[in-house]
């Protein structure tokens, strides 16, 4: 019985695909002359944005910017607001005079970056929300690419200076992970702290110091630990006693200050990075972070 079912089944299948094939005859059909969208078809007239990627990103640091909306390359089912398009010249000029230039300052070219920038930045409009209620801000993939969010509240005027130096801070953490990513911190610099928890999220930034760690965000892992080192020490961090972006020193007063543990803790770490910058990439890590202060205050409107 069930055979039968299933003989009669496939005939009507067969029946279906003969006629299917009957109708499409070979005369009836017309070429495509140009690909659909989403097979090559897809296609824009370069404009001035283009063309400032192009001499500004591209030439001289052999970067491809992405600022057109590509859902395919965002996590989904995340709501994320496309980028802006009149905010990307000014995004990438900071980027360009903040965050790009005290390095070439230091090491004397555009070598070094041209070398280890990711070879693609991709740009979102709004940050990446997750159930737990933390936000995405920055990505870096593998050493290969960065993703930016928060495109469209960028401001150069100073009463906006910390979602500015926030912005900074994740381009500094997204690099500092493509520079390990590349060469290895010292692995000694995993044991410094304990505490690593998946729960970093619960944890205020004032709480974590007290902890030895210099955001609640190093908590989560001793790579992001070592990231928000640098990125904190080169562009401060949220959460300080002022309640906005504060320099690297002021949030060390929320450790207790010297002769704590919390602070000899923070203090460990700094001297890993230092270290490591100077030993790895030949970068006096202090006369860096003097030139990110000086650009970004000049920046600032």
């Amino acid at each position: 019985m069930k055979s039968s079912a299933k003989n009669s089944f496939l005939s009507v299948l067969c029946i279906g695909l003969l006629a299917g094939m009957v109708a499409c005859k070979k005369d009836s059909f017309t070429p495509l002359t140009t690909p659909p969208p989403g097979l090559g078809g897809d296609t824009w007239a370069q404009d001035s944005v283009d063309k400032f990627i192009y001499d500004s990103m591209t030439v001289p640091y052999n970067v491809a910017v992405y600022y057109k909306w590509l859902p395919g390359q965002l996590d989904f089912p995340s709501d994320i607001t496309p980028p802006d398009a009149s905010k990307v010249i000014p995004v990438l000029k900071a980027l360009l005079n903040v965050a790009y230039a005290p390095y070439n300052q230091q090491t004397g070219s555009t070598v070094f970056l041209r070398r280890y920038l990711p070879k693609a930045l991709e740009m979102a409009g709004s940050a990446e929300y997750l159930p737990n209620g933390a936000r995405f801000l920055g990505q870096a993939e593998g050493g290969t690419s960065m993703l930016l969010y928060e495109v469209n509240y960028f401001s150069r005027k100073k009463v906006d200076s910390n979602a500015f130096k926030q912005m900074m801070h994740t381009m500094h953490h997204e690099f500092g992970h493509i520079l390990h990513q590349n060469v290895l911190y010292p692995v000694s610099f995993k044991t410094i702290s304990t505490g690593y928890t998946g729960n970093w999220y619960n944890i205020s930034d004032a709480e974590a110091r007290t902890l030895g760690f210099i955001t609640s965000y190093a908590q989560a892992a001793p790579d992001e630990d070592f990231v928000e080192m640098i990125s904190t020490m080169l562009a401060g961090g949220e959460g300080g006693p002022s309640g906005g972006y504060d320099e690297y020193e002021a949030l060390l007063t929320q450790t207790g200050g010297p002769g704590t543990t919390a602070y000899a803790t923070i203090k460990q770490k700094e001297a890993v990075v230092v270290d490591y910058f100077q030993r790895v990439w030949n970068i006096d890590f202090y006369a860096l972070r003097a030139k990110c202060r000086t650009a970004f205050v000049n920046y600032l409107q």
